[in-house]
């Protein structure tokens, strides 16, 4: 792989799509001669392992990160026995042993290295396991969204495994407030989704609804969006009020007005025939593979009249979503079987599926799950641990 004098003379040899394209692409491509140096010992390394991780061309990128960082190892891979055929399970096995001294390294920011996405909210989360891996605090992280105080350092290590980094960095949120019940709900929300912005803010309202007795958790999304459109957007005729709070304001009105608010959208929708101000807006949409098989569609909505339609049949709000989609933040997908709509699914840009709804905001069916776990493995996208199932 390393004796090729050019990346288009290694893909006509072996192909764009093989394995040693995508190694030669993760592992070779703008590299210096002495990272390339250490690279090469690593992968050597491995070479002599019986393990399938050099063979998997969608791990390229995790095998790069991996012996882009070999030198910074703690063990050698010559120690290191696979107890896993699962050459998922022998990567984050292999992370562990080669940088975690002391191995105390939280499950999630470890199994993070089996994802597609290595960076979460302007995290590396490789850099992060290595400075872990030395025995640093997490709080001592050059490189994180938000200020991390000892009391989330230690709910984040606490976190399940299976989370991402903005899911641990919630878990421990919510566990400082002792309001993990919240946390399903929380990362259904904006606070699942949008960019962590403002906020100290954004977890007042938190502190808003925990602090109410008696409300149905499920108002938390739905108002935390009429909040979104009331500070950055406006209401109607009023402009934006980018320091709105819900300061001195009662649980009452404020699901009134969201209430409210919502009702008219869907007023609107249906007044205009599906058209909006967007007019013909229309986008590339996120690089994920649409799903069929037999009667059943899963196909990524790219146009503003299409999340028009999918909002008005399944009674949702999911049109107000047409400014993320234009900026590539998530993408909107439809599930039918035989033409008819089933759910409408949310994927955020780094590959996650953070919600997955039926008319009304049911959640998806059994087999409808099903559905969408055949179509996570096929287009590598990984399911939030927050999504429902209605089992029963």
């Amino acid at each position: 792989m390393f004796s090729f004098g050019s990346p288009h003379a290694l893909y006509e040899a072996l192909g764009v799509d093989s394995a040693l394209a995508q190694l030669y692409a993760a592992c070779v491509v703008d590299r210096t001669s002495a990272e390339k140096g250490n690279i090469l010992g690593a992968l050597r390394a491995l070479a002599t392992k019986r393990t399938g991780l050099l063979h998997r061309p969608e791990l390229a990128p995790n095998v790069g990160a991996l012996a882009s960082r070999y030198a910074r190892r703690v063990r050698e891979v010559a120690d290191w026995k696979p107890k896993s055929s699962n050459v998922f399970r022998q990567l984050a096995s292999l992370v562990r042993h080669l940088f975690d001294r002391y191995g105390n390294a939280p499950d999630w920011l470890i199994e993070s290295w089996m994802r597609p996405t290595l960076v979460e909210d302007g995290v590396s989360l490789p850099d992060l396991t290595l400075h872990l891996g030395q025995g640093h605090s997490l709080r001592s992280f050059s490189r994180l969204p938000v200020p991390i105080s000892k009391r989330l350092e230690h709910g984040m290590r606490e976190a399940p495994a299976g989370c991402t980094f903005r899911e641990a960095l919630r878990y421990a949120q919510l566990a400082a407030r002792d309001a993990l019940a919240w946390w399903g709900v929380v990362m259904e929300s904006r606070l699942g989704r949008a960019a962590l912005v403002d906020d100290a803010f954004w977890l007042s309202v938190v502190d808003f609804f925990v602090a109410s007795p008696m409300v149905d958790p499920r108002h938390f999304g739905p108002v935390c969006d009429w909040i979104h459109q009331k500070r950055s957007v406006g209401i109607g005729p009023e402009p934006a009020q980018p320091g709105f709070t819900l300061k001195g304001r009662s649980m009452a009105s404020v699901l009134a007005q969201t209430e409210q608010w919502h009702h008219s959208q869907a007023r609107a929708r249906r007044q205009s025939g599906g058209a909006n101000q967007a007019g013909n807006s229309r986008w590339a949409g996120l690089p994920v593979d649409n799903f069929l098989a037999g009667p059943v569609r899963i196909e990524q909505l790219t146009t503003a009249a299409q999340l028009q339609d999918e909002g008005n049949a399944q009674r949702n709000c999911v049109a107000t979503y047409l400014q993320s989609c234009l900026a590539g933040r998530c993408g909107i997908f439809s599930l039918t079987v035989d033409g008819t709509r089933g759910l409408t699914i949310e994927v955020t840009a780094n590959r996650t599926v953070v919600q997955v709804r039926g008319k009304y905001n049911r959640w998806m069916t059994p087999q409808e799950h099903v559905w969408i776990i055949q179509w996570l493995n096929q287009a590598r996208l990984v399911l939030s641990k927050h999504v429902g199932v209605a089992w029963e």
